[in-house]
């Protein structure tokens, strides 16, 4: 492991203080579990989908019932106000359900009209072992939305989950032992990058998914390439909504501050970037700057509206980011100093007058920090939407649901919403274009890019 960490910490970012330390397993455990993985695949790809239907049902009550007491966890090792991390499982539990009930249908056998044969078919079967590298803002969810739709398909899974969030992750291995999955269908893997490196290389692994950043997202499809291994990219985004002149102010103010504080502000399709039409724009800035100031921030097991973040390096991260920011011209409304008391706080931050330049634009604040950007009208709203590297998701509020949808089809972006916050959902695609990355998790869309689509052809 060279000069690689040796161990992996599981840090609580409300007092800075080390809860538990775990070993990074050693070249052989690791090839232990990669070999563990093949043999499960070649029996559990022949199991039936209702046999994989009764365990992942049997997932999704264990998530349900468990909901407090994985939330505390949640709280403990990566900040989440208790009250959203206690709904984290239960949400958990609709991918699980709702693979269970319709991977069946989706990957049927589908037969087409074709004049290479007498009968044509389109089947979908499994493709292997599969590797997971998931983050840490969602530590649950990230994984349960790949693992409901891999296993369902007939997959096997292997995770490297972020370092910061170990003792979730382990919780996750062990929920499918407890919902009576086959030994080797779920396995997390304590490991750091150079081993993480000859996992992506290895023969046995057929496919790599990525939640992260750019650059990791770069060094994993580089890797992945290089193998010729499929791999899905849910990489950052820059979710920029369009506030139309005739939008509901009140409506919209409440959703983007939810938007930007859910997960203080650790979610990739958080609200981030706010383009505001002028006649309406000193409006919406005095009633965000408002609202941020009356949010409160502290213990996550108390009723706050937001947490600490996760780490330390990403906590000053986000405040450098500001600070570029407002020596490039924002305007600083609140926030934008770290608070001197234990842990890794950050407060609710509105910069207003950013312009495109801006670091705010250009890179991915993982944090509490709006960004309120001044647009001439619609269709420079709409110029100032596309202009970013990011396309994850965004929107558009305004009372004229019509022209919601013009704008909205307009936006490049993966995800689009009219008059709210992007939300993922079992049933529909999720994922990006642009440097957000490309490949979908999530609904028809996410199980079949885990699934060789095979013609069958009889002549």
């Amino acid at each position: 492991m060279s000069s690689e960490m040796k161990k992996l910490q599981s840090i609580n970012p409300h007092t800075g203080e080390v809860i538990k330390e775990f070993d990074l397993i050693s070249d052989e455990e690791l090839e232990k579990k990669i070999s563990l993985a093949e043999r499960t695949y070649n029996t559990f790809r022949k199991t039936s989908f209702d046999e994989r239907a009764q365990w992942m049902h049997r997932v999704a009550e264990l998530l349900e019932q468990n909901g407090e007491k994985y939330g505390e966890l949640i709280s403990k090792e990566m900040g989440r106000v208790h009250t959203q991390a206690k709904e984290e499982t239960p949400k958990c539990a609709k991918w699980a359900k709702w693979y269970a009930q319709n991977a069946a249908n989706i990957l049927k056998d589908v037969q087409i009209k074709s004049e290479s044969g007498k009968k044509t078919l389109i089947i979908y079967e499994p493709m292997g072992v599969l590797y997971q590298i998931a983050p840490f803002n969602y530590p649950f969810l990230q994984s349960l939305r790949f693992l409901s739709a891999c296993v369902m398909a007939g997959n096997v899974a292997l995770i490297k989950h972020s370092h910061n969030t170990t003792m979730c992750a382990l919780q996750i291995e062990q929920l499918f032992k407890e919902a009576g999955f086959p030994e080797g269908v779920c396995q997390i893997l304590l490991i750091g990058k150079e081993q993480s490196d000859r996992v992506i290389a290895d023969r046995r692994i057929k496919g790599v998914t990525i939640t992260g950043g750019v650059e990791a997202g770069r060094a994993v499809a580089k890797k992945a390439g290089e193998s010729l291994k499929k791999h899905v990219m849910e990489l950052g985004g820059s979710d920029a909504y369009i506030i139309c002149n005739d939008a509901d102010m009140m409506k919209t103010v409440e959703e983007a501050v939810k938007g930007r504080i859910v997960n203080s502000g650790e979610s990739c399709t958080s609200a981030k970037r706010f383009i505001v039409v002028e006649s309406r724009y000193k409006e919406f800035c005095d009633e965000l700057a408002k609202r941020f100031k009356a949010l409160k921030m502290g213990d996550p097991m108390k009723e706050n509206d937001l947490g600490p973040l996760s780490r330390k390096d990403l906590r000053d991260k986000v405040h450098d980011c500001v600070e570029r920011s407002v020596k490039a011209g924002a305007k600083l409304l609140c926030g934008g100093a770290i608070p001197g008391d234990k842990g890794f706080y950050y407060p609710p931050t509105v910069l207003a007058d950013v312009t495109p330049e801006s670091p705010a634009v250009k890179e991915e604040i993982f944090g509490p920090v709006a960004s309120i950007i001044k647009a001439k009208d619609e269709e420079d709203a709409i110029r100032l939407v596309n202009i970013s590297t990011f396309g994850l998701g965004g929107g558009v509020f305004t009372k004229d649901e019509a022209k919601g949808e013009r704008i909205a089809r307009r936006l490049e972006v993966g995800m689009a919403f009219v008059n709210r916050i992007v939300t993922s959902s079992p049933e529909y695609p999720f994922g990006g274009i642009k440097d957000s990355g490309y490949g979908r998790e999530c609904g028809v869309d996410g199980i079949k890019e885990w699934v060789n689509h095979k013609s069958l052809v009889i002549a």
